[in-house]
């Protein structure tokens, strides 16, 4: 038994104390209210904290009570409208002010269900968090959140009704809508009275807040500011202590003038409203999106009640447009003013001044100007420089180096005409920059030497055509292939190693190099041999033509200006040496391999000797 005694005071202990139901049950509410109220008693405890505690219970039982009372007496209450088939003006406005009161509510009432919830969840945390001997704060608590369920319960009936008649009052709202006679030239006298205030009290606006601005600065006399002398960083800095009654008094009455504006805008929205009617009854939602701007341009300075109230009108119309409307057309015909509307933002972003330069404004839409310009420069530069290229394959009279001096001249300059063209736009004035690019041209000179002098050595090549894309070429003996690029500071070779070396232009204009295919593409190739004394010459030759004839190795064959020939270039004591003479139009070291190895196999073909070294050495010994 005491196990089990301890097993439940443990489970309390984690569990904690829970809520009184009863206290927001309609059933058992009364009597729950007044058991407790017993068990309070009366006050008559000499403790200040005690009679605290005993009061605060008290006051909340009363507040339960009257909530439990009031939860099934309220009711909503609407404003009737009179059975007649016109309704006039101040009817109408009448019953579409009452119907967006009833909106309002009905979106407090809303907020309020998460705020209540919020509020009973932290309570009943509070509750788990008690142990059972804390009795008068858990009493304390579950009261406390008795009242806040009993809130919780009359906003939750409050929203059901406001939601229930605000659904039933869409079809007497679209009627009354179709019924209010609407005068359009009374509403247009209302207008221009309301504009003349509105005007007054703007201009009585800018006065107080400049006389505020001048009190502020006096005040703040004695004060260190860092920022500007204007009322915002100033107020900052400022008790209110330091503020003297003028101060307050230009305050006050800016105030008031706030209020007067707001008041007088809402006066003007109810005249715009009876506007906005008249144009949805006619479907003109070209005007209806004038005057909404105009209805939104003028709410930044309504009260923030007042705005509220705003923007639930606001929602009211639009709701009223569509059903009236339809939702294709009204649709687009936001859809449009949406469009218009980022159209006018965008242009005044674009025409917005960025910075002053001699006293000229440079736009955000210089900028873009200059962006665009470069960008159609490069584009046509490219495109030029296609178009040249691709003109090679049509125009064969002219050689590649020339369409690539015309490509590469003509790309820069169309750079450099892009460049000064998209300075001009930003207001940077180009003959300022010649002083100094001639002052700096002495310096450049010096430091871009080499650079310069490859430039020109590249257009030198160019003009004397010494050197041309696809040209077998050989620098210094230890560089060769074929030229693949030729560009105004250097020249690209790629090599049999299919390597690409660039190599400067003034190497090739400075120093001599070997150009295979200058003038004519066909060289004449030398392929040495030996073969040992007692073999005739005419075997060799016709062993050597005849195996060539019958071998596909590439070169020029049946030619009498490019004949292939075998001679005897000389004897030594290895043998007889001779020489095959092949024209190939082929370049690179391995072009005479293959004839070797044709001249080496024909030879052990035909079983011709060939003579190798050898070294012979007689010992001799003298006797003594």
């Amino acid at each position: 038994m005491k196990y089990f005694i301890y097993f439940i005071f443990s489970m309390t202990l984690v569990f904690g104390a829970g809520v009184n139901k009863k206290l927001y049950s309609e059933n058992n509410v009364s009597h729950e209210i007044q058991r407790l109220r017993l068990l309070i008693g009366d006050n008559t405890s000499t403790d200040v904290q005690e009679q605290n505690k005993i009061s605060i219970k008290k006051l909340f039982l009363t507040k339960i009570e009257t909530l439990s009372l009031k939860s099934s007496a309220d009711s909503i209450k609407s404003y009737k409208l009179p059975k007649q088939k016109k309704l006039s003006q101040k009817e109408f406005l009448k019953y579409f002010d009452d119907v967006a009161v009833h909106l309002n509510n009905k979106h407090n009432y809303e907020k309020n269900k998460e705020v209540l919830h919020k509020r009973l969840v932290s309570i009943q945390d509070h509750l788990s968090s008690l142990e059972p001997n804390e009795k008068d704060e858990i009493m304390q608590s579950q009261l406390q959140y008795a009242y806040f369920k009993w809130k919780e319960i009359i906003n939750k009936r409050k929203l059901s009704q406001y939601k229930s008649y605000l659904q039933a009052e869409k079809e007497p709202f679209k009627k009354a809508f179709l019924k209010t006679q609407i005068n359009v030239k009374d509403l247009e006298k209302k207008t221009d009275k309301q504009n003349v205030k509105l005007q007054n009290l703007y201009q009585s606006k800018v006065y107080l807040e400049l006389r505020l601005e001048k009190e502020t600065i006096l005040v703040a006399s004695n004060k260190v500011v860092e920022d500007d002398l204007n009322a915002t960083s100033i107020l900052e800095n400022l008790s209110d202590t330091d503020k003297n009654w003028k101060y307050n008094f230009v305050l006050k009455e800016l105030n008031m003038v706030n209020m007067k504006i707001s008041s007088a805008i809402k006066v003007k929205n109810n005249t715009l409203i009876l506007r906005q009617i008249k144009n949805l009854q006619d479907e003109n939602l070209a005007s209806y999106i004038i005057v909404r701007d105009i209805m939104g341009s003028f709410s930044a300075d309504l009260t923030p009640k007042d705005k509220e109230m705003f923007e639930l009108e606001m929602k009211m119309l639009e709701w009223l447009k569509y059903e009236h409307i339809g939702d294709i057309t009204a649709f687009w015909y936001d859809f449009e003013a949406w469009s218009d509307n980022v159209y006018d933002q965008a242009l005044t972003i674009v025409n917005t001044p960025l910075f002053y330069k001699h006293d000229k404004p440079v736009l955000f839409s210089d900028f873009l100007k200059m962006f665009f310009t470069i960008f159609l420069g490069f584009m046509l530069a490219k495109f030029y420089k296609k178009r040249v290229n691709a003109a090679q394959k049509r125009i064969t009279f002219i050689q590649k180096q020339s369409f690539k001096i015309i490509g590469n001249i003509g790309y820069y300059i169309i750079v450099l005409v892009t460049i000064a063209i998209s300075l001009n736009n930003i207001g940077l004035d180009l003959s300022s920059l010649s002083l100094v690019a001639g002052a700096l041209s002495v310096g450049i000179g010096f430091g871009l030497k080499e650079v310069v002098g490859n430039f020109v050595s590249g257009i030198i090549l160019m003009v004397e055509r010494s050197v041309k894309i696809g040209d077998f070429v050989e620098i210094e003996g230890d560089i060769s292939g074929n030229v693949i690029d030729i560009r105004m500071r250097s020249v690209t070779i790629k090599t049999s190693s299919n390597v690409d070396v660039v190599v400067p232009n003034s190497s090739l204009v400075q120093h001599s190099f070997t150009n295979y295919t200058l003038e004519e593409p066909v060289r004449r190739l030398s392929v040495p041999f030996t073969v040992a004394y007692g073999v005739s010459y005419e075997e060799v030759n016709d062993i050597i033509l005849d195996a060539l004839e019958k071998s596909t190795l590439h070169h020029i064959r049946n030619s009498k200006e490019f004949e292939t020939e075998v001679i005897m270039s000389g004897m030594d004591e290895r043998g007889v040496n001779y020489t095959l003479f092949v024209f190939v139009n082929t370049y690179g070291p391995n072009a005479r391999s293959s004839f070797f190895r044709l001249v080496y196999k024909s030879l052990l073909a035909h079983k011709l000797p060939i003579p190798a070294p050898h070294l012979e050495v007689n010992i001799s010994k003298e006797i003594v």
